[in-house]
């Protein structure tokens, strides 16, 4: 495996992923977020700090994801199809359980959990396919 290619990819699949990020919890749900925020339901400040560590384990996630693509490109193939399964597949293992639980148990409602499953899949699904354009083998004896 090319580490320096699964740095790289997955560096670029974080750049995507955090788009997606900042899309969903901005403009799309934002107003939601305030909403709940001012009927107590979400914090007004985080417990911790959220910026910069969420973007961080965004990356973290995405080179990750880049490095299970170089893991199974020798049993599935190389190539979109490849980088697409993967990502959908992690982002569904990832997402559905806390945000089933999240709209089960917390009052936020099924919208927020939807959205966040959406972020989840459709950004692990396009780290995936934007890290693995970039990732290349290294020529063998490299």
């Amino acid at each position: 495996m090319n580490r320096s290619g699964i740095l790289l990819g997955g560096i670029v699949g974080g750049i995507v992923f955090n788009i997606i990020a900042f899309v969903i919890n901005g403009p799309v749900l934002g107003t939601r977020f305030l909403i709940l925020r001012g009927a107590h339901v979400l914090r007004e400040n985080p417990r911790g700090p959220f910026m910069p560590v969420y973007p961080l384990l965004i990356f973290a996630i995405s080179i990750f994801l880049v490095w299970l693509y170089a893991a199974v490109r020798p049993r599935l193939g190389p190539g979109p199809a490849t980088a697409l399964k993967i990502g959908i597949v992690v982002g569904l293992i990832g997402s559905i359980p806390a945000n089933y639980a999240e709209y089960s148990w917390a009052y936020t409602g099924g919208y927020v959990a939807m959205w966040w499953t959406i972020q989840m899949v459709a950004g692990c699904a396009l780290a995936t396919l934007f890290g693995a354009w970039v990732y290349k083998e290294k020529p063998a004896g490299a």
